[in-house]
């Protein structure tokens, strides 16, 4: 009797089928909700309808990111219970193929040139050599088949798109939303700005743009977007052999209906696109992020730290900048993101010239933007020591003569921030000057168009010096 009741046992167990997989694809999917940051993550919150048994479910989350982060998953629904994830991101490719057919057989097919027949043979694959598959064919060992290689079967563990296999545990038989929030690597961003200046560099159209760049390999329907700048701290670690990335990248898509909207989340920004999206596979995006005008701007020609000679130079080039500020009353007043802006001006002709870039950082209401935009054609500066003593030891004093010419056809206004050593004071000047900081001195100093200005000015330094090996 006992010995009955084991072999019955032993056949119940063997007729028992296994748990079949519950194929859960895109076309399952009811919210895509997709959030970006800067440093190459992003948080994807994927829910599907499912169709649950009671009792524990396999569930193949396919069409997710080939750049998932295993351990950053977080399974949520009703009435269910999450046991384990196995993330299998071996999908089908002729390389993954010939990595897991070593050892099986498979069919060869080499055309040959002297009778154009297609000759076909069965043969083992025993190892490979790099790509270059190792054969065994009636008997012989090939290790370079002129030929191509045909599966007979797909191996196990070997999918079409990256899949995510999940045990849960459902209380009863019924369509479950489940919804799969994880981090990923591949999806990033950034900000970029486009500028119009008008005729007399007083006022400026802004457009900004986010540029988003998918390399996850899979592509994301109708999501909803969202983008977060800010710094946030991630933990870099060495992952295990992921998805090879084509680095080929679709022509930018641009989408210019409504800017993003902006909130503040802890110390970081976060923008929404008000809209659904599609991000593709290997694609760069362009969304708008902001369009402002009449934002105004101020254009200075600075001379910084350039004009203090050992004896005489001569026609030293200021650098261009633009300020504005990011306020209400600017047209402004939303957090920018870091990004490039890239300025353009209409030539006599009307036609747009690219006239300078800078990089901005990040950048909250009520601050101040600066751009260095080059160095300007028509404006110069001539520097030269008049005059310099020595009163006392680690005392000079120095006196310089700059000379600023202007060949354009308008009035411009410079400015010329100097740097000084230790304890430093302005004996005398052509013009009053300003103390922006502890060790500068600033002028600025009208030019007329095609004419020159000039500045002097004497300034005593002084710096510590050793006696009896003390300072003083």
């Amino acid at each position: 009797m006992k010995s009955f009741l084991l072999a019955l046992c032993a056949t119940t167990m063997l007729i028992l089928p296994a748990t079949a997989e519950i194929n859960v694809g895109v076309e399952a999917q009811k919210k895509l909700d997709i959030v970006i940051y800067n440093s190459d993550r992003a948080l994807i919150k994927d829910s599907r309808t499912v169709n649950m048994q009671k009792g524990v479910n396999e569930i193949a989350f396919a069409g997710i990111s080939s750049q998932i982060i295993p351990e950053s998953v977080l399974m949520a629904g009703t009435g269910i219970r999450f046991l384990e994830n196995n993330f299998n991101y071996d999908v089908l490719s002729y390389e993954s193929l010939l990595e897991k057919s070593v050892g099986d057989i498979v069919t060869v097919e080499y055309m040959n040139p002297k009778t154009g027949i297609a000759e076909v043979n069965q043969a083992e694959l025993l190892a490979l050599n790099g790509m270059q598959p190792i054969l065994r064919i009636n008997g012989k060992i090939d290790s370079s088949y002129p030929g191509r290689v045909l599966f007979n079967k797909i191996p196990a563990n070997l999918r079409a798109k990256p899949t995510l296999v999940m045990s849960v545990e459902s209380d009863q038989t019924a369509d479950r939303e489940l919804t799969l929030n994880y981090m990923s690597r591949g999806l990033s961003w950034n900000a970029n700005y486009v500028a119009r200046l008008n005729a007399d560099d007083t006022t400026m159209s802004l457009n900004g743009w986010v540029s988003l760049t998918n390399n996850s390999g899979t592509d994301y329907k109708k999501a909803n977007l969202q983008v977060v700048a800010g710094d946030v701290n991630v933990v870099r670690q060495i992952m295990p052999r992921m998805l090879k990335a084509n680095i080929a990248m679709d022509t930018a898509m641009v989408e210019t209906a409504a800017a993003m909207g902006t909130e503040s989340i802890g110390d970081f920004h976060l923008y929404t696109l008000p809209r659904q999206t599609d991000i593709l596979s290997n694609q760069t995006k362009q969304v708008s992020l902001l369009s402002a005008d009449n934002v105004g701007i101020h254009k200075t020609y600075l001379f910084d730290n350039q004009l203090k000679p050992y004896d005489e130079i001569k026609q030293v080039k200021p650098r261009v900048e633009m300020t504005f500020m990011n306020t209400a009353e600017n047209h402004l007043g939303m957090a920018l993101p870091r990004g490039i802006i890239r300025m353009y001006k209409e030539d006599s002709r009307g036609q747009m010239i690219f006239v300078g870039e800078d990089r901005i950082n990040h950048t909250g209401n009520l601050e101040e933007v600066r751009l260095n935009l080059g160095t300007a054609f028509d404006i110069s500066a001539d520097a030269r020591l008049i005059g310099s003593t020595q009163p006392a030891a680690g005392v000079t004093e120095k006196e310089y003569e700059i000379t600023i010419k202007n060949g354009s056809q308008h009035n411009v206004t410079v400015t010329i921030l100097e740097n000084f050593n230790g304890t430093w004071r302005i004996l005398k000047e052509s013009q009053a000057s300003e103390k922006p900081t502890a060790r500068q001195a600033q002028w600025t100093v009208a030019v007329p168009a095609g004419g020159e200005s000039k500045l002097t000015y004497q300034v005593q330094e002084r710096v510590p010096v050793k006696h009896n090996g003390r300072l003083q």
